[in-house]
């Protein structure tokens, strides 16, 4: 299992998420990290989205295990803490976004590419043999990270 110490940081939707090394970013986009300073697109996200993502969230598989957590910076006060990230296997590659996305949509609107909305929907369920296949159809990279 690869450790990962860097705390979060902000990651532009859609970008090559580079956390856990050049060979994984060639499948991964990130999503959903936010960041005080940073503009993020905000408005309505069907709430099907929102409640999907909330029960992913209940425990997401990662192969990675980070240290430490970050506090919602964009709270007046004190934000709620997030530490585990979320992996949606779509088509040709994996969107990772911190817990905080759900907390981001609920609390400051934000809203997610539509690409990542859809994922989200389509998303088996977390730790099922729909969801392993669903992540070796991406590339190998990324599961043999966890191996």
């Amino acid at each position: 299992m690869l450790v990962v110490r860097s705390g979060m940081a902000w990651h532009e939707d859609l970008m090559p998420f580079t956390e856990l090394g050049a060979e994984c970013a060639t499948c991964l986009r990130a999503v959903g990290w936010l960041e005080r300073g940073h503009p993020f697109p905000t408005g309505s996200v069907d709430r099907a989205v929102y409640t999907r993502l909330v029960e992913l969230l209940e425990h997401p598989w990662e192969p990675a295990v980070t240290m430490g957590f970050h506090r919602c910076d964009l709270c007046l006060y004190d934000g709620p803490p997030g530490k585990r990230n979320l992996f949606v296997p779509a088509d040709g590659f994996v969107f990772v976004a911190p817990e905080l996305v759900a907390h981001y949509m609920n609390a400051h609107e934000y809203r997610p590419p539509d690409e990542f909305c859809a994922a989200v929907l389509a998303c088996p369920a977390m730790r099922s043999m729909p969801y392993l296949k669903a992540l070796l159809a991406v590339g190998r990279p990324l599961v043999q990270t966890a191996g």
